[in-house]
């Protein structure tokens, strides 16, 4: 198996307090942002890796640890090819309104948490407030499934995911991966604590994987004629960032509900 380590940019907003006196109605400017810090992988303690050239990837075949260059050419999968079958792509969209689980929040636009003077591992968020939302929800159906057929799927964050189905297209016509249905489900909106997505993603807890299962996998099989497995090892969940922990705590508290877990960049 081989293993890619990337670096990548990002962060929380930095939370910065002024003390002194200001005149009535002045707000503090924030100061600027510092530039992220990047991490050398050479650094002692880090795994051994080989580094490759800028542009370079390795052979699929070879196993092992490597650092990749921030260019390179995409990986064939990762491209619509001719002569391959493609998969029915079906959307809907799904309402606040109608979620018994997720009835909806969002923070006021331009406001953050503050630290809790109590536990300097939390953050204070008094700019949330109930409010309706709608998220898009992407099916893809490879040409190959027979219908009536159980088949095994994975469920993607932040959706709709046009390359998770151009892969998929390219990986089953390889016979690399099973005939299988993708999910792919767009958060409520927002990012971070206090927000829609940020109480869907970032809650440890098996919230998140209970309203894919009662909410949205039932709509999908009967709206589209399918039959999903209930077996874990044919379930897979994805995601990137905070859907990358999206991903990893539908498994960890719902071991019985799937054992496939692919999060890249994870929070």
């Amino acid at each position: 198996m081989a293993i890619f380590i990337g670096l990548m940019a990002g962060g929380s907003p930095l939370l910065a307090q002024t003390a002194g006196a200001s005149s009535p109605g002045a707000q503090a400017t924030p100061p600027p942002r510092p530039t992220p810090p990047t991490r050398d992988p050479n650094t002692p303690g880090y795994v051994t890796a080989r580094e490759l050239p800028d542009g370079a990837v390795p052979p699929a075949d070879t196993d092992g640890n490597f650092v990749i260059g921030p260019t390179h050419s995409p990986a064939p999968e990762m491209v619509a090819q001719e002569g391959v079958p493609q998969g029915t792509l079906y959307h809907f969209t799904m309402s606040s309104a109608d979620s018994r689980i997720y009835p909806g929040i969002a923070r006021d636009p331009g406001t953050f948490g503050t630290v809790d003077p109590n536990d300097p591992a939390k953050l204070v968020v008094s700019t949330s407030h109930p409010a309706p939302y709608t998220r898009r929800v992407a099916v893809y159906v490879p040409k190959q499934y027979v219908p009536g057929a159980v088949a095994p799927f994975i469920v993607g964050a932040d959706g709709p995911d046009a390359l998770l189905f151009t892969a998929l297209d390219n990986l089953i016509a390889q016979k690399k991966v099973p005939v299988m249905v993708a999910i792919s489900i767009g958060n409520g909106s927002g990012d971070a604590q206090g927000s829609q997505r940020g109480l869907e993603y970032d809650t440890m807890s098996g919230r998140y994987a209970e309203f894919v299962e009662t909410e949205v996998l039932p709509l999908v099989e009967k709206q589209y004629n399918l039959k999903l497995t209930k077996d874990p090892e044919g379930r897979a969940t994805m995601g990137c960032s905070s859907g990358g922990s999206a991903a990893l705590i539908m498994a960890w508290y719902h071991p019985e509900l799937y054992h496939r877990v692919l999060t890249y960049s994870g929070t």
